[in-house]
């Protein structure tokens, strides 16, 4: 991954609706977007514990708690600078675990291709681009029933933890629910009530790296990660850190001016 110098700067953001100040660290030079992640993972975790203290304080406390892993075997989706950056991860890993994860993705992966839920996945996708349809909402719905329902943890989970918990996914740091936590075990729309955040680093980073190689949805659940990495090459440009930044915050707020930091600093690695 890229090194150099860094900037530091003062930010002032308004999130669907509601206003944050936070200071960031991003590169000062050319850098692809994985270099960004451990910015966005920051801003993500920021949102959150925003989000958990308005949910705290409306009386509808966060039931996630250590040891529940319920979502961790839902069909989820990751970035694609994510699928590269977790493919290294699993690269690094000392030589058992590595292959016993590689073990776990492969068997993940083959056992939704027994069951033609990919290519269901894909055809489903390319029909929701026509619009809105309430029986393709409901075939969805019993779709992912149908992944929960096969009990398939994700590749990362070990003894109902989290093991890569630093490095996990953005869209993983923005899913807490209030409802009972027993109720993940089979999640439905009915039982599960969300926390609710300002916006979604998650999708607006996704958007913003998306290429051509993802030109199946499917491509990019966490449990093809592995396949996907092995199969595309990175088509990611370098640029400068504030311009990646620009350029998320504009995907993240929706407006064409989201807020620029106040004052700038340069500060090592």
């Amino acid at each position: 991954m890229e090194t150099g110098e860094m900037l530091t700067g003062d930010l002032k953001l308004d999130i669907g609706g509601e206003h944050f100040e936070m200071s960031l660290t991003i590169p000062a030079a050319p850098v692809t977007p994985r270099r960004m992640l451990p910015v966005l993972r920051k801003l993500t975790d920021d949102i959150v514990s925003r989000g958990i203290e308005r949910s705290t304080a409306a009386g509808a406390p966060v039931s996630c708690s250590e040891g529940c892993a319920g979502c961790c075997r839902q069909a989820l989706l990751i970035s694609e600078a994510e699928a590269f950056d977790l493919y290294d991860l699993v690269e690094s890993m000392p030589t058992e675990r590595r292959l016993a994860v590689e073990q776990r993705f492969r068997e993940a992966r083959e056992r939704f291709e027994k069951l033609e839920w990919f290519n269901r996945f894909d055809a489903m996708s390319e029909r929701a681009k026509s619009g809105p349809d309430e029986d393709l909402a409901r075939e969805f719905v019993a779709l992912l029933s149908e992944y929960i329902d096969q009990r398939v943890a994700c590749p990362f989970l070990e003894n109902e933890a989290c093991s890569i918990y630093e490095s996990r996914p953005l869209t993983c740091r923005e899913y807490l629910v209030t409802s009972p936590a027993g109720n993940c075990a089979s999640p439905r729309p009915e039982s599960i009530r969300k926390m609710a955040i300002s916006g979604s680093p998650a999708k607006a980073f996704s958007a913003l790296v998306q290429t051509a190689n993802t030109q199946s949805p499917s491509s990019l659940l966490l449990i093809r990660l592995m396949e996907f990495a092995e199969t595309h090459t990175e088509r990611f440009e370098k640029r400068p850190g504030p311009a990646w930044a620009d350029d998320f915050f504009r995907q993240l707020t929706n407006r064409s001016q989201p807020g620029m930091p106040e004052k700038a600093a340069e500060a090592g690695d």
